[in-house]
């Protein structure tokens, strides 16, 4: 079968955790409460810790991707091709 041109992106899944320090979005179960890590510039990893966020009204859709972290051919800039827009606290670092 030959794939048609024009189809949405499927949507991604909601989040489950977030980093407070780097955003970083994750969306498995076991990594909330875990050391975060992501790569920093100049070799150095996030010492932030994965916070849950499971409550519905922390996420919304990206209004500029509609979930699925993608435009057109490229990655969604409004939420860095995540999908999901974190709302509900004000995170501190």
């Amino acid at each position: 079968m030959e794939a048609t041109a024009g189809l949405s992106a499927a949507k991604r899944e909601r989040p489950v955790g977030i980093c407070p320090r780097c955003h970083l979005v994750v969306r498995v179960f076991d990594q909330i409460g875990k050391k975060c890590a992501k790569p920093l510039p100049f070799g150095a990893k996030c010492p932030g810790v994965i916070r849950s966020a499971l409550a519905a009204d922390e996420w919304t859709e990206c209004p500029d991707c509609g979930a699925s972290g993608r435009i057109d051919s490229g990655v969604c800039t409004q939420c860095e091709g995540e999908g999901w827009l974190y709302y509900k606290r004000r995170l501190s670092t």
